[in-house]
């Protein structure tokens, strides 16, 4: 498995994880998650396209 495949499926795997904690900790916590996850997307997007 190439590196850019791993990176791919980490920054996937991270995105799901952040949206569970949104789920399960409620509204407040997005102040957190939703910086979070556009850094993910924007580290892990060169990966995927």
């Amino acid at each position: 498995m190439s590196a850019e495949a791993k990176k791919g499926y980490g920054s996937t795997l991270a995105m799901i994880a952040f949206g569970l904690m949104a789920l399960f900790f409620g509204a407040h916590w997005l102040i957190v998650l939703v910086p979070a996850a556009t850094l993910v997307w924007f580290v892990g997007k060169p990966a995927v396209g």
